[in-house]
């Protein structure tokens, strides 16, 4: 869920470049459903928002995963994880890219966030998890 909202403040905050870059039918679908990041359209959003030098696809395609095995578990036909180890270090990828995007919210950013950021970090520390 947390990459879904980032995602989303993503689309906001990047809209007008964003509807400049697809065709009408996708515009108005940015308009009415699309700011709002549902899941069933996360591949094609991080498509659009690589097209504005946004690059998040490869945390949506693992954060797609992760969703899929929080319901089916390590069913070998309905995830891509052989084991715990990999949702674990796919896991591990999504806070270490959560930990670092400040830089792809420059214009919003501020002390409130980055003492949030900080908190995070300390959390992880404290796990165990370089982030």
């Amino acid at each position: 869920m947390s990459i879904k909202s980032i995602v989303g403040a993503l689309i906001v905050s990047n809209f007008g470049k964003l509807v400049e870059v697809v065709d009408g039918k996708r515009r108005i679908w940015y308009e009415s459903i699309g700011y709002s990041a549902p899941t069933t359209g996360l591949i094609g959003i991080s498509r659009d928002l690589g097209r504005i030098g946004i690059d998040v696809d490869k945390v949506v395609r693992i954060e797609l995963s992760l969703h899929r095995f929080s319901y089916n578990g390590l069913d070998p036909n309905l995830v891509d994880y052989g084991d715990l180890d990999e949702v674990r270090d796919d896991i591990i990828e999504v806070i270490r890219w959560v930990t670092e995007i400040k830089g792809l919210f420059r214009d919003v950013w501020d002390e409130g966030l980055g003492k949030e950021l900080e908190e995070l970090r300390a959390l992880l520390n404290r796990q165990g998890v370089r982030g």
